[in-house]
This record gives C-alpha cells, structure tokens and sequence, in this order.
C-alpha cells in the first residue's frame, strides 16, 4: 500500500520536497496545499520585477503541468486551519479534509505589522507575488516615499522606490544597516551606495505613529518627534511564523522546532523553510535561516527522511535520536548563504553571525571583510566587494575547522 504524504506549503521549501518524494518513491501519493493563487514563484527575483528590470513571468518556477506530470495533487487557494495529529487528517478552510501518513509544515511567514499602522491603504508589506504586482504599481507612482525596517528586505523596497525616481527616507532603527553582521565600517559602503541611488538613509529612528488624512499616511513620526512626509510607506520589520494551524512545538516565537533531521515533536510531521527553528549541526546551536537555497535544501533533505524514517515502534522523534545514525537519515548540514544584487559591488554573508567578529576595510576600494568566531573556529563571514574565497570560508564552517590565526583569513590572498 502506497504511503500518503501531505505538504502544506509550496514555496521552494515545499516544491522540492515534493519532488524528492516522486524521484523516490513513484508509487507514493503526495498532496501539496498552499493559499497562493499561483504555482511556484522565485521570491527572490521579486525585487527585480518591482524595479521594472524583468518581466513577472520570468519568475514563475513551476506551472500546473509540472506538477500534473509528475502525479503530484497541487490545490492552490486553500488555507489550512487545521492539523489532527492524532487522526492524522489536515482540514482545510473550506471543510475538506487530507488524510497523511507523513506531513511536512513548509508554510513560511507573513509580513510583521507595524504597531501604529490602523489598515491605511498606503502601507504596504510584501512577500507574495500578489504583494510584488501591488509593490511596483505603487513604486511607480510614488514621488514621496518612507521605508522602514534595516535587513535585507527593507534595503530592496528602498532600492525600488529609488529606482523609480521617488525620494526615498529610508528609516533604520539602529545605527546601521543589517546589524545583525555589520558594523558602522562595513555598512559604510552600502549606505554610500544606497545614497548613490538617491536614498535618504536616517538611523537611529524608530516610527512611533503616522499622521493621516483620508484614511492615508501622510507622514510618518519618530519617537523623537520627527516628520517624515510620504504619500508611500513600505514596511519590512521581520515576519511572524503561519504555524497556528499546527499543535507541535514551538519556540516562544512561534516558530515550529525541529531536531537536525527537521523532525517535529510528532514523529510523522517535519518543517521546512524560513521560520522553523532547527538544531544545526555544524554550528553546533539552534538556528533560523531563511534564504532560497536555504529552504530548498531543507525541503530535499526533509523529504529523504520522511521517505526513509521507520516509525513502526511508535518511538517519538526524542526518544529514537538516543541511537547512532538511527535509520540512516540525513542531518541537516547545510551552511546559508544572503546576497544583495543592486550594487556595483557584491554583498555576500554567509554562515552563522553569533560569534566574536573580526573586520577589515580594504582602503578606498568598497572592499570589506568580517569574519565570525566561537572558541577556535570560523561559523560566519560577511564579504562586500571582494568575495574570493568564499568556498573555502563555507568549506572551513562546514568541517568545524580549528582556526589559530584569524587575522590570516582577513588577508586578500587567503584562499586563492
């Protein structure tokens, strides 16, 4: 009889691990549920669209007739609102039910909303591709723009509304951008290429409330009781795990937990992509990781161990894990890797950036290196403008190797 699995999402995360399933199991029946309207789509290509530079059908991944082809049941427009975990029954929005041997939850996130945003019509979020189409109309028209939020999100919306000739204030909270790696010296080069676009960069400032007329923003306010006139917001402050449906555990975020074979506390449910909190093994920690490769890996290797896990003692994920390799699965030893493409020089972060940094600004050429340790190893690296070596920086993080001079690394030579 064949097994039944379930997949509730179909971002890169969920696409693959439904393919992965076919290419091992022909036989197996496999079911992908997803509230998009659309089949597959490359997020990360979204930005491009909203800048006017690529058509909207060249991010499209997949159609209907890949997954038709492949005998695998693609129900777009329908939400989950339910997991039975003990029946083992997903039920939809509508009232139907899916029956599962094994489920995978690759459901991502949504938008964080701003606390002072009431619902104004000229707030805008952005994660789908419904939300890119809106996202560009508005760029467009814009001739006054407030971007708020400093990763790596914000940074795209700041670029498209500059690109389409707005003025743009682009509000950080901290003192740079993306503090989450960089500090004052390294996010230097790109706020002065952000600036070379026209952007406005103002940190240190946090949006407290907006002024409004008509249901609008008309500007948005400090806490310091700065006004920063706008006929556009844009908003990117993080995301918030669409997990509700699901009673497994969560970390106090939200977000569903994992073991490194991205089991659940339920033996037959695994997580996949952005807003699942794993135990990595290679940086030896509890990790949340998010970018497209990222997520397409743990869909596969999610995928293999559902396919290949032996749940017939009933064990939980917890107790099975006493074992040695226990049913010869595969860890998930992945080492994530964020670009940001609108420069003339590359941005390039990689790994883990919770550890001791060191950095090096090379002069006058838009060249910087921050590298990140814990004990006597290498777990991250950030690289602007010059990224040779960035294979032997991932090769050094994944082997755990021990690392006695940390300056050497900073040495453009390293690594050649």
């Amino acid at each position: 009889m064949s097994e039944r699995y379930v997949i509730i999402g179909d971002g890169i995360a969920g696409a693959a691990a439904a393919e992965t399933i076919r290419e091992e199991q022909g036989y197996a029946e496999i079911a992908v549920l997803t509230d998009e309207s659309e089949p597959l789509y490359n997020r990360i290509m979204l930005k491009t669209y909203m800048k006017g530079k690529l058509p909207l059908q060249y991010t499209r991944v997949h159609d209907k007739s890949w997954y038709e082809e492949r005998d695998i049941e693609l129900e777009l427009e329908t939400r989950v609102v339910d997991v039975d975990t003990e029946d083992n029954t997903v039920r939809t929005e509508s009232g139907d039910t899916y029956d599962y041997d094994k489920l995978l939850v690759a459901t991502g996130g949504s938008p964080r909303k701003l606390p002072c945003d009431e619902g104004y019509d000229n707030v805008h979020y952005m994660w789908t591709m419904d939300d890119a189409r809106k996202m560009r109309e508005v760029a467009e028209e814009s001739e006054r723009a407030v971007v708020i939020g400093g990763g790596l999100l914000g940074i795209d919306f700041a670029v498209v509304f500059a690109e389409h000739g707005a003025d743009v204030d682009y509000l950080i909270r901290g003192e740079n951008w993306w503090r989450r790696g960089l500090d004052r010296e390294g996010a230097e080069i790109i706020h002065e290429k952000l600036e070379e676009k026209g952007v406005n960069i103002v940190t240190n400032t946090e949006v407290e409330e907006f002024e409004t007329e008509d249901g609008e923003v008309t500007a948005a306010v400090s806490k310091e009781g700065k006004h920063f006139e706008c006929d556009t917001v844009a908003v990117a402050i993080g995301q918030t795990p669409n997990s509700d449906f699901i009673n497994v555990e969560k970390n106090d975020r939200g977000m569903i937990k994992t073991d490194k074979y991205l089991q659940t506390s339920e033996s037959n449910i695994y997580a996949a992509g952005n807003m699942v909190e794993y135990d990595s093994p290679v940086f030896e920690r509890r990790l949340c990781n998010g970018s497209w490769d990222h997520s397409e890996e743990m869909g596969e290797t999610a995928a293999l161990n559902m396919v290949g896990a032996d749940f017939s003692d009933e064990k939980s994920c917890s107790e099975q894990q006493s074992g040695e390799d226990w049913c010869g699965r595969d860890e998930f030893d992945y080492v994530n890797t964020y670009g940001v493409g609108h420069f003339d020089v590359q941005f390039l972060a990689i790994g883990d950036w919770d550890g001791e940094p060191v950095s090096r600004d090379y002069d006058a050429e838009g060249h910087y290196r921050r590298l990140f340790f814990r004990d006597d190893r290498l777990v991250g690296a950030v690289m602007i403008g010059y990224t040779r070596g960035q294979e032997e920086i991932r090769r050094m993080i994944r082997e755990k190797e021990k690392v006695d001079d940390r300056e050497k690394l900073l040495d453009k030579d390293y690594g050649k």
